[in-house]
C-alpha cells in the first residue's frame, strides 16, 4: 500500500456460527445480557492457521475482530437502543459505521483443529473474522474510567409485572429485557401505542400488550399472530 493511499485490502481469516440470524435476534451487550450462548469460530484452511493457534493454553478470553457485513450505511450522529438523544457515532459502540469493524470479548472454552468454541457473542451467523488477539486483564481492563454519558443508560428504572399466566420463557425473558429499561416507543423497539391506552409490544409473532402504573410495567395479555 503506497503512503497516501486510502484503500486497504482485508481478508476474512474465518466465520462466526452463532444461532443469530438476524440483527434482532443478538444481545446488544452480552456481557450484561442472560443469554448467554455458544458459538464457533470456523477458520480457514490451507492458511496455516493451525500453527497460529498454538499457545492458547491457559488463555480464558479472546479478541474477535470483525467485520459487521450486514450493515450497509452509516451517520455521523446515531441513537442508541436505550437512549433518546443522538450521540456522536464514535461515543457509541453502534455497528453502523464509515468501517463497520467489531471488537467483542468472548470466553475461550476450546479449540479443536481450526475451530474455536466461545461464548458470550453478539455477532451473527456468518460474520467474517478478521484477526483474533487474546484478552489480557492488565492491559484491556481499566474499570476505573470515566464512560460520559453511557452510565445513565445502564438501570432498569422499571419493574414488569406478569398477571398472565404460561408464558413463553422466551417471550417474558426478552419482553423484561426491552421493558425494564424503557417502555416506550422508539425507533428501535417494535413498542407501539395501543388503542386501549396501553401498549403493545412486538416479538417475532408474539404481541405483548401492557399498561403503565407509575414506575411499572403491567403486562394485560399476549396474543400470536399469525405466522
Amino acid at each position: 500500500m503506497k503512503k497516501n493511499d486510502e484503500s486497504l485490502s482485508i481478508s476474512p481469516i474465518g466465520f462466526v456460527r452463532t444461532p443469530y440470524a438476524q440483527p434482532s435476534d443478538a444481545p446488544h451487550q452480552p456481557s450484561v445480557d442472560d443469554r448467554v450462548d455458544s458459538a464457533v469460530v470456523e477458520l480457514l484452511p490451507h492458511k496455516n492457521f493451525e500453527q497460529a493457534l498454538a499457545d492458547f493454553d491457559g488463555i480464558d478470553r479472546i479478541w474477535l475482530i470483525t467485520w459487521l457485513h450486514l450493515v450497509e450505511s452509516w451517520k455521523p450522529m446515531v441513537l442508541t437502543p436505550r437512549d433518546r438523544k443522538k450521540r456522536g457515532v464514535f461515543a457509541t459502540r453502534s455497528p453502523h459505521r464509515p468501517n463497520p469493524i467489531g471488537m467483542s470479548v468472548v470466553e475461550l472454552q476450546k479449540i479443536e483443529g481450526l475451530q474455536l468454541f466461545v461464548r458470550g457473542t453478539d455477532l451473527l451467523d456468518g460474520t467474517p473474522v478478521l484477526d483474533i488477539k487474546p484478552y489480557i486483564p492488565y492491559a484491556d481492563s481499566h474499570p476505573t474510567s470515566g464512560t460520559g454519558w453511557i452510565p445513565a443508560l445502564t438501570e432498569s428504572p422499571f419493574t414488569v409485572t406478569w398477571p398472565v399466566e404460561n408464558v413463553d420463557p422466551h417471550v417474558k425473558a426478552y419482553a423484561e429485557r426491552v421493558l425494564a429499561f424503557d417502555p416506550l416507543p422508539h425507533p428501535y423497539k417494535r413498542i407501539a401505542v395501543n388503542g386501549e391506552g396501553g401498549y403493545v409490544l412486538a416479538y417475532k409473532w408474539f404481541r405483548v400488550f401492557f399498561c403503565l402504573e407509575k414506575q411499572s410495567v403491567v403486562v394485560t395479555h399476549i396474543e400470536i399472530e399469525n405466522h
